[in-house]
């Protein structure tokens, strides 16, 4: 007797690829009216739907309105991102991919920056993307004029999560740009 004959399920099918509803999207007296209902949640500046869970994918897809095709989420939005922080922050930070010029007509309440963001150091979640946790942690580091008891508390996080000691965390500093590096060095000791 001669086994059935199977054919394998392609991944694709046993896992479809299931993208996150924009309700940023949908007009203000509907997400208004879903709020009031409960179906849908705060989400940082935007919303999400209640039965959708509290993760960096969600949470990215909420600032959707805001974030520009092709911007990155930096600094303290990409730590909300990765859900380190409470709030993230005003304004909201996105840098644009490959340091292109941005547009001079971005959202109220967007900052956008140019830095060199190479592909390694990014997530891409549907349209969305944001810096890596560890690119975030240096960048918070680096980058941010004041270190407030926020980033720290921000770098600690992602520190544990990432479970890097120092001098891991010294050795990617130097892998980075050169600006403001021993301000980060500095900064890095206070953790």
């Amino acid at each position: 007797m001669t086994p059935p004959v199977t054919h394998p399920v392609p991944t694709q099918d046993r896992h479809p690829n299931l993208s996150v509803p924009l309700p940023g999207l949908w007009p203000v007296a509907v997400r208004t009216a879903e709020l009031t209902r409960g179906s849908l949640l705060r989400c940082g500046p935007g919303v999400r739907p209640a039965g959708w869970p509290d993760t960096p994918r969600v949470r990215l897809a909420a600032l959707d309105p805001w974030i520009a095709p092709g911007h990155i989420a930096v600094l303290t939005t990409a730590a909300w991102v990765w859900g380190v922080i409470s709030e993230p922050g005003h304004p909201l930070h996105t840098t644009t991919a490959g340091r292109r010029r941005g547009s001079r007509n971005a959202p109220p309440g967007v900052r956008v920056h140019q830095f060199w963001t190479p592909d390694a150091d990014t997530v891409q979640f549907g349209a969305a993307a944001v810096t890596t946790p560890g690119r975030t942690l240096c960048d918070l580091l680096r980058l941010t004029e004041e270190f407030t008891r926020l980033h720290r508390r921000a770098c600690r996080l992602l520190r544990y999560r990432l479970a890097w000691d120092a001098p891991r965390i010294s050795a990617a500093l130097a892998s980075g740009a050169a600006p403001y590096r021993a301000r980060a060095l500095e900064r890095l000791r206070q953790l």
